[in-house]
């Protein structure tokens, strides 16, 4: 984007705005102060090459009328870092001048901005630091929640509730990211009460893992099966039906039912195929295959720790690519390094310690904490080599700093 605006491609950044956002054609022609065909020929790659239509573009999106380089040689890096730190100050003034002025006189276009904030915030959150995202979360919340109260049209008044539903949502993420269990179930409350405004069987069952997440984490698993099966209740046709079924068997094996736990395994393995949203929102297969392991574990016999390896390593092999999710991962590795040291085999567990360890602390949220903590005492019995060296590397992992990268939901 830096490149195409320091070029004056006015036909780049539209395209590379579109990929960025999803916003409709549109919401790009009133954001760009084009016509709805312009922007239609220009994401086709035609167009948008006369000099006072570049500038009327770019002057829009908030670019500098004019900019000057040298004529040879790379720019010192400092002047491209206050070059960028400009672009990101310009792109969010407009961006906020924009949504004030849709917001009043073209409420489709200001919900298409809204849910385009709410795919990337929801994209983004499972691997960027939560520090970095919680303002725009907050900031976003707000507008959704009075957008959604001044709009009478009712498909618009919908997309504005679900929006604003997931908003909440991701405070509840972060409420419990912080293990802050009493603030996630307010948020938690707050997103049910929106949530049963709409019927959208898909979000009223996150809605209904959000406070099975809550349950399990703060050490209730009565409540957080009941918080699962009353989500299922709801026939979503998402990977939401997945992640219910999951936490109902992390949930069943916190409680020792063993009969329930391996049922709900099983079924959340038959609906793989449903429709995963993106980030937070969606329930991919590797989280599945976390979710078992964890489940596995919990039973704690020789041959359920087998089938929770082979849950976990597959998770593992499964967790690809800058966008998945690192909470979900170190919790994997976290698994595995605990299957291990149950196994009495502290070399296998040293080799995952020592890769969670790496980790920067803004992604040691509570949930992975706890996870930690509880391998410490699995050492005392244990008196290989290798053993000091996990216990050292563990108590120098588990304080958890303020602010946290989020966990997704783990």
């Amino acid at each position: 984007m830096t490149h195409a605006l320091g070029a004056r491609d006015a036909r780049t950044v539209v395209l590379l705005l579109h990929r960025a956002t999803g916003l409709t054609h549109e919401a790009l022609a009133a954001l760009c102060g084009l016509t709805q065909s312009t922007i239609t020929r220009a994401l086709a790659g035609q167009g948008l090459t006369r000099p006072d239509v570049i500038t009327r573009v770019l002057s829009a999106l908030g670019a500098p009328l004019t900019t000057s380089y040298p004529a040879a040689g790379p720019r010192p890096r400092s002047t491209s870092t206050r070059w960028e730190q400009r672009l990101g100050q310009d792109a969010t003034t407009t961006l906020e001048q924009v949504r004030a002025l849709v917001s009043g006189t073209a409420p489709e276009q200001a919900v298409d901005l809204l849910e385009a904030d709410v795919h990337r915030l929801c994209s983004t959150y499972v691997h960027t630091p939560l520090t970095e995202l919680y303002p725009h979360i907050i900031e976003r919340c707000r507008a959704a929640l009075h957008l959604a109260s001044t709009l009478t049209h009712p498909e618009q008044s919908r997309r504005a509730h679900i929006a604003a539903t997931r908003l909440v949502g991701l405070q509840t993420h972060a409420s419990m990211d912080a293990g802050a269990y009493a603030h996630a179930t307010v948020h938690a409350t707050a997103a049910r009460a929106l949530a049963d405004r709409v019927t959208d069987p898909g979000l009223q069952a996150w809605v209904c893992a959000l406070h099975s997440l809550i349950a399990y984490w703060d050490s209730r698993p009565d409540d957080a099966l009941r918080a699962a099966e009353a989500g299922l209740t709801h026939s979503a046709t998402d990977s939401n039906l997945t992640r219910l079924h999951a936490l109902r068997a992390r949930a069943a094996a916190a409680l020792g039912d063993r009969r329930t736990t391996r049922e709900a395994i099983a079924a959340a393995e038959d609906h793989h195929g449903q429709m995963v949203l993106p980030g937070v929102l969606g329930f991919p297969q590797a989280k599945t295959h976390t979710y078992a392991g964890t489940a596995l574990l919990a039973l704690d016999t020789p041959a359920e720790r087998r089938l929770a390896i082979a849950h976990t390593e597959r998770a593992i092999t499964l967790y690809t690519g800058p966008t998945r999710s690192t909470g979900d991962l170190l919790a994997a590795r976290l698994d595995l390094a605990t299957a291990h040291l149950r196994n009495h085999d502290p070399d296998g567990a040293l080799e995952q310690i020592d890769i969670i360890c790496a980790s920067p602390p803004e992604q040691r949220t509570a949930s992975i904490t706890q996870r930690a903590r509880r391998l410490i005492p699995l050492t005392h019995s244990l008196h290989a080599p290798p053993v000091r060296e996990i216990r050292d590397r563990l108590a120098a992992f588990t304080p958890t700093p303020a602010g946290h990268s989020p966990n997704a939901g783990r």
